[in-house]
């Protein structure tokens, strides 16, 4: 009788109605990061991977949320996708129709003469590094449109991410401008002053509301930190051009004082901002000290001060570093 009550207790411990769950390893950086949350109307989204171990944290993880300018890492992988399927090159010249001029750093201030051809390759480094705008909108033409890169997404089995608007058309309706009759999407932004109230990270400037929970040209944390891992990881693109995507995103100039301001020095940060009046996002893929390789997608709106944005994003970038990295699962 003993024996047989030992097997019947030993038993009892192993069933799923007495078995004690074992804790997320991510529970309690989890919570340090929601302290970080904006107050309402702001949201704050965040979504970690780390590559080698799988360990996944997520806070709104499948809220949506507007991607502005990080849109273009989609963008990005949609032109290089078609370059595998022979649509296109890398060499390939385009020539900057002036309808299409956008104000933004890149072509429009430093080549403000008509005549500019700029190859496909040299467009891909100026949207992803300078976040250029006008760059943004002569790939997503060439690529078919914003509708292609979101079936690009959906074939590559991306959900909750979508495309709806070029560039200019997304900066026009967040600052409620209306499009003016005749011309095109980008010389109606040009009407308008000041362009871009959001270029730099010191700007305050009232959300919209109403452009923030549009589901037009918005991802959830997610499906943006899916979409990096599948990249990085090299299931959507050839080793090549996987190499290039990341080798440009290490280039990237915005964004200095979010996720990479409180990193050690020479942390490496592969990534894409997104700024709009309200919004700021940082996505990318950084690399631990350990060798592993973290994926984050940070995303806020609702948050009137830019320079209070970035610091969120700065805490949050730092908290994900140390915690991912004392993790036992990721060493």
């Amino acid at each position: 009788m003993r024996h047989v009550h030992l097997i019947a207790l030993a038993l009892l411990a192993t069933t799923p109605a007495t078995a004690r769950p074992a804790p997320s390893p991510t529970a309690p950086l989890a919570r340090a990061i929601a302290r970080f949350a904006p107050p309402a109307p702001g949201h704050l989204g965040v979504a970690a991977i780390d590559l080698e171990s799988g360990v996944t944290l997520a806070i709104e993880g499948d809220k949506s949320f507007p991607m502005a300018s990080a849109v273009k890492v989609a963008v990005a992988a949609t032109f290089l996708y078609q370059v595998e399927q022979r649509r296109h090159s890398l060499t390939e010249m385009f020539t900057l129709d002036e309808t299409m001029r956008a104000r933004s750093e890149g072509i429009t201030e430093t080549l403000p003469h008509a005549g500019v051809a700029l190859s496909a390759a040299n467009l891909l480094e100026l949207m992803l590094t300078v976040s250029d705008n006008t760059a943004a909108d002569m790939l997503i033409q060439a690529v078919g449109g914003p509708q292609a890169v979101t079936d690009w997404l959906k074939a590559s089995g991306i959900e909750g991410q979508r495309a709806d608007r070029g560039i200019a058309r997304l900066i026009l309706d967040d600052g409620n401008k209306p499009m003016t009759p005749g011309l095109t999407e980008a010389q109606s932004l040009a009407r308008f002053e000041p362009v871009e109230p959001w270029k730099t990270d010191t700007e305050i400037w009232p959300p919209n509301p109403a452009f923030d929970s549009d589901p037009r040209d918005s991802s959830t944390p997610l499906a943006m930190a899916t979409l990096l891992a599948k990249l990085y990881q090299g299931q959507l693109l050839s080793p090549d051009h996987t190499r290039l995507l990341f080798e440009i995103m290490a280039r990237c100039k915005t964004g200095k004082p979010r996720v990479i301001a409180l990193l050690p020095p020479g942390t490496p940060w592969a990534h894409k901002t997104g700024t709009l009046a309200g919004i700021s996002n940082d996505v990318g893929v950084l690399t631990l000290p350990n060798g592993h390789h973290l994926v984050l997608a940070l995303f806020e709106y609702g948050v009137a001060d830019a320079a209070a944005r970035s610091r969120t994003l700065a805490d949050v970038g730092r908290l994900l570093f140390d915690g991912f990295l004392m993790m036992p699962e990721t060493k």
